[in-house]
């Protein structure tokens, strides 16, 4: 009887398992590192996670914009108190910073919003981190396609580079295009000043020293 109850209640406890994996709370150094990766897909730039010992209260050092930002971060399950603004408006004084910020999963006491005010110091909140989450995944997406957005004649110009000549059947024999289009591929690279025009055997001559510079001539 034991054995088919504990055969029943597989189901039950591997579903309670797979959301406990996936709703798991972060540790401090792990919402640390997810701020630090949000901060540079933001735009933030020479983002530094500190040491853990004398950190002075600062977890995390990064500029925009001209401006150098010490932040502190407090992945809590209640909301933030004064302690927390104290600490980063000291750690920022310390590092010669010029803004602190609070960053947390949640929100503030009314007391450390009032501290915070009187001191220049900036809070950031749950809603502020959704925030920070939407715009990291927008700028991916345009990061993404304009790393995809090579020139369609990028492997071309490596191979070009790797053997030393261009001709009909140096692309056919590796792309394996047509006799057609290899030729207009290799007329569109002469009108760029990249190749000679073919020779008896149907060789032609590079006009560029490297990669970068075919690039540069076929961009202009």
């Amino acid at each position: 009887m034991k054995i088919i109850i504990f055969i029943i209640k597989i189901p039950y406890y591997f579903i309670r398992n797979l959301y406990r994996f996936f709703h798991r709370e972060m540790s401090g150094i792990e919402f640390e590192e997810h701020v630090y990766k949000l901060l540079k897909k933001n735009g933030f730039k020479d983002v530094t996670l500190t040491k853990k010992s004398h950190d002075y209260g600062i977890d995390i050092l990064a500029k925009k914009k001209k401006k150098t930002y010490a932040f502190q971060c407090k992945y809590y399950s209640k909301p933030v108190g004064v302690a927390a603004i104290q600490q980063v408006y000291a750690g920022c004084e310390y590092y010669g910073y010029d803004i602190p910020v609070v960053i947390t999963n949640q929100t503030y006491t009314r007391q450390a919003i009032a501290l915070a005010q009187s001191n220049d110091v900036v809070l950031w909140d749950g809603d502020d981190l959704k925030s920070l989450k939407r715009k990291a995944k927008f700028y991916s997406f345009f990061q993404h396609k304009e790393v995809e957005r090579k020139h369609p004649y990028e492997h071309i110009i490596h191979l070009l580079e790797e053997e030393g000549y261009a001709s009909n059947d140096l692309l056919i024999e590796h792309f394996g295009y047509t006799k057609e289009k290899a030729y207009y591929i290799l007329d569109d690279l002469q009108f760029y000043d990249l190749i000679s025009c073919e020779d008896h055997l149907g060789i032609r001559d590079l006009y560029f020293n490297d990669f970068e510079e075919a690039m540069g001539k076929l961009k202009n």
